[in-house]
């Protein structure tokens, strides 16, 4: 049988794999209002408000998994769908207790206007979390990115003073400037080599900053500044929020994990190509640099051990996963071999506070923890032999 032919009209039907899998990998999260869900969980989570009790939201997954897949356009996802969801009873108002206040309050469920947003916020969040990513990847080549114009009828004037603004991929800027930047917003992002970049009018100057305001979200009490111009809800970049709490995210799912599933996943991850990466001081990271990039690399991190109950309770921590970052790697400056021995330490120890010493092959070994975030992180701190 002939290979597939790479080049075929089909195979430019399918959206790049960082597409899908961003899509793909995020978890069902049911909820009753959009504001529900914090800015960093929708990185991870897929919800729909209103969506609980009605058993709809894998079937709205579901069908947002195929539009992205085959490129669907509005009206072909929507003809899939809308019959199904008036079926089971999604469609029209309704009356639904608000789970916060305990008071019933009629809410718009399915509708035609809904499922618009619906498919345009999660196809557009996709493609530019896929971007990121393949951006990322080819920073070393293709350093700059350049905004561009939306091709939206009614532009805002914050994103078009914005135009041609050309920064450094790695630029925090784009932490909450990388588009899109609210809702329909159409703007887009060009990655550049630096010659390219150089050759343009607007290369070297800052872009205009309009300030911020204040937003309180009421639903969860979290209360964060927005930049002028993007819309509450919008002020990340969905890729790099999941590059930046996929340690979190790791660490959260081993710590719902029972003590076995716990250990082996500690172990998988712990003999993993990323792991032997950052324990090997493998990353280009100075902890003597101010720069804030830099700053963020040295806080990569990685489970990679699991923290017995009695361990973690003396250490104050209500996490039982153990993470290595990249600061704490080239601080300690062992080698890659020996945080293998991290898990005899915590298993075969004594726990002192926030250390932990066991007599392994002859020395004893001493293993330190840090606990930050009131507990629910845990990092390793030192790891010391005496003979």
């Amino acid at each position: 049988m002939a290979d597939a032919d790479p080049f075929a009209p089909e195979a430019f039907r399918k959206p790049p794999n960082e597409v899908t899998r961003y899509f793909d990998q995020k978890a069902l999260k049911p909820s009753f209002h959009w504001q529900d869900v914090m800015l960093d969980e929708h990185a991870h989570a897929f919800t729909v408000a209103k969506s609980a009790g009605y058993d709809v939201l894998a079937d709205i997954h579901g069908a947002l998994q195929k539009a992205i897949e085959g490129r669907q356009d509005f009206d072909e996802f929507k003809k899939g769908l809308e019959p199904l969801l008036k079926a089971k009873g999604w469609w029209g108002k309704a009356q639904q207790l608000d789970p916060l206040t305990g008071k019933p309050v009629e809410v718009q469920l399915g509708s035609v206007r809904r499922l618009q947003t619906i498919y345009w916020a999660n196809v557009n969040t996709a493609y530019a979390a896929g971007e990121w990513e393949r951006t990322w990847r080819t920073r070393r080549v293709l350093p700059y990115l350049e905004y561009l114009i939306s091709t939206a009828l009614h532009k805002r004037e914050e994103h078009l003073a914005w135009v041609g603004t050309i920064l450094e991929v790695e630029d925090p800027w784009w932490d909450d400037h990388y588009p899109p930047n609210g809702w329909n917003c159409q703007c887009r992002v060009r990655q550049l080599s630096e010659d390219e970049a150089k050759g343009r009018p607007r290369f070297g100057d800052r872009p205009e900053d309009f300030g911020s305001s204040v937003f309180a979200n009421k639903r969860t009490g979290e209360v964060t500044r927005v930049p002028n111009g993007i819309d509450p809800g919008w002020n990340n970049n969905p890729g790099k929020f999941r590059q930046r709490n996929a340690a979190d995210f790791i660490a959260g799912k081993l710590d719902a994990m029972d003590e076995t599933a716990r250990r082996i996943a500690s172990a998988d991850l712990a003999g993993s190509s990323l792991f032997r990466h950052i324990a090997s001081g493998g990353v280009n990271f100075d902890p003597t640099s101010t720069d804030p990039d830099m700053i963020a690399r040295g806080d990569i991190s990685l489970p990679f051990a699991a923290i017995p109950a009695d361990k973690a309770r003396a250490a104050g921590a209500t996490s039982q996963t153990l993470r290595l970052s990249v600061r704490d790697a080239a601080r300690i400056g062992a080698p890659a071999e020996a945080y293998g021995l991290a898990q005899s330490i915590l298993d075969r120890g004594k726990a002192l506070a926030r250390s932990v010493e066991a007599k392994i092959g002859g020395l004893w070994r001493r293993l330190t923890m840090r606990v930050e975030r009131d507990g629910s992180a845990v990092y390793l701190g030192g790891l010391e032999t005496e003979k």
